[in-house]
């Protein structure tokens, strides 16, 4: 299902396209009609809208920081999803992951070190995600809102480690798994163990300990589980991540650094073919190697595609033709932009 068919770009930050889901639109229309209060309601909706942006952002880096990429981050109902390709590698996929959720302990532990300071007590917290912090009297105006603020980050950090797969639970704990038991197995792992937690949090759902949005979230994630659960019976992912892995190309003037590779900040210089040799002997040909090696190999899955169709190629596959399509497209953006 191709999400980003029905949504809409509202912006671009950092290279990254920032697009809304029609639903996410319905659905706050909805949540404001049916409010009493739609101010408060409309400034509650643009702080949760904010906290899920810069979580998928954290992903965006993440994947950057391991020599991957981002385009695109889709807000929905649901949260948020990062459109971020990282290498297939356990470590690589794992800081892609790991960084989403940071963003949300780093909020909390500043907004809650300041309204610690401020009431001058831990006694206001509560390690239940279901309940706000206990507002002191006489507090601040400006407190209310910072408590508001540190329980929707430590209620969407509590709902992400879930071990339900999609989510940053989930797939964490299929990265942990991956250098023991391989991809396949520990994506089998993950998915059935997440099929268990979706069937717990659709119960409770139900049940009223939580809340209507609880059982959307079980259910999309019970059919990502099974979904994956057949790709995996069918042959379609396999643990070839060592002879498929996308390498980083060697070149020191490519934007000035860790930081401005990550953000952005600078347009990527190109290397000539003397330069790279001076700052990395025999480094040109080693990547001309690579280059030809990535050819034949995406020739050989286009021949596959062609005898045998789309179905038959592995996840693994399906990663290096998605990632070949891309770094085309984004060669005919950069060719009409200078045309």
């Amino acid at each position: 299902m191709d999400f980003l068919n029905a949504s809409f770009k509202v912006g671009r930050l950092f290279g990254i396209a920032i697009r809304v889901h029609i639903l996410f639109v319905i659905w706050i229309a909805w949540r404001l009609m049916g409010s009493e209060d739609w101010a408060f309601e409309a400034a509650f909706l643009g702080m949760l809208f904010g906290i899920v942006l810069v979580h998928e952002f954290g992903h965006c880096f993440g994947a950057r920081s391991v020599g991957g990429d981002a385009e695109n981050i889709l807000m929905w109902p649901l949260g948020g999803l990062a459109y971020a390709h990282a290498p297939m590698t356990p470590w690589a996929q794992f800081v892609t992951v790991a960084c989403g959720p940071l963003v949300n302990v780093l909020f909390c532990l500043v907004s809650g070190a300041i309204l610690a300071a401020t009431a001058k007590t831990l006694a206001i917290f509560s390690l239940s995600p279901f309940h706000s912090v206990a507002i002191p009297q006489g507090a601040p105006p400006w407190f209310w809102y910072l408590a508001i603020f540190y329980w929707v980050n430590y209620f969407l950090l509590a709902l992400n480690l879930l071990p339900i797969y999609p989510l940053d639970g989930g797939q964490l704990f299929q990265c942990l798994l991956w250098p023991f038991v391989g991809l396949q197995r520990a994506m089998t792992i993950a998915c059935q163990v997440g099929i268990v937690g979706c069937i717990g949090l659709g119960l409770w759902g139900l049940s009223g300990g939580g809340s209507g949005m609880l059982i959307f979230i079980a259910m999309f994630g019970g059919f990502t589980c099974w979904q994956r659960l057949k790709m995996i019976k069918s042959g379609m992912i396999v643990d070839e991540s060592a002879k498929y892995a996308p390498y980083r190309e060697y070149n020191p003037r490519r934007g000035g650094g860790f930081f401005s590779r990550i953000f952005k900040l600078k347009r990527r210089t190109k290397t000539s073919a003397s330069d790279f040799n001076n700052l990395n002997p025999g480094g040109w040909e080693r990547k001309v190697q690579k280059d030809a090696k990535k050819s034949t190999e995406l020739d050989r899955i286009l021949k596959k595609v062609h005898e045998r169709g789309l179905h038959s190629l592995n996840y693994v596959e399906r990663q290096a033709l998605e990632r070949a399509t891309r770094e085309r497209q984004k060669r005919e953006r950069e060719f009409e932009r200078k045309t």
